[in-house]
């Protein structure tokens, strides 16, 4: 991944990055908590400091949003899901109804 002047990590990067992480937790094959975490560390380059500070949230409901720990309330996800450029959505759980909405997610 490349980076701008500042260390962060350009757009195109962010994009790809987001893209490959959201179809690996579509796929199955990492949670949304590890998705969370390493959209934020790798292509963001945030602390869960500073995530708390724009976020207003708690660094423990940061945590367990990352850990898929607890039961946070749907603000504080919009709130975070928010920072990371996403929005969070209602999918069917059922694989086959899944792969009809988003029939890539079998192409890859």
């Amino acid at each position: 991944m490349s980076t701008t002047k500042g260390g962060n990590a350009s757009n195109a990067d962010r994009f790809a990055l987001k893209n490959a992480l959201l179809k690996q937790m579509l796929a199955g094959t990492i949670t949304l908590g590890e998705l969370a975490k390493t959209l934020r560390s790798q292509g963001l380059k945030m602390s869960q400091t500073q995530v708390c500070k724009l976020t207003g949230l708690s660094r423990q409901v940061v945590s367990d949003i990352e850990n898929d720990n607890g039961n946070p309330r749907l603000d504080n996800l919009r709130s975070y899901f928010k920072l990371l450029g996403l929005e969070l959505a209602v999918l069917p759980r059922q694989r086959a109804e899944l792969e009809s909405l988003i029939p890539h997610l079998t192409n890859d």
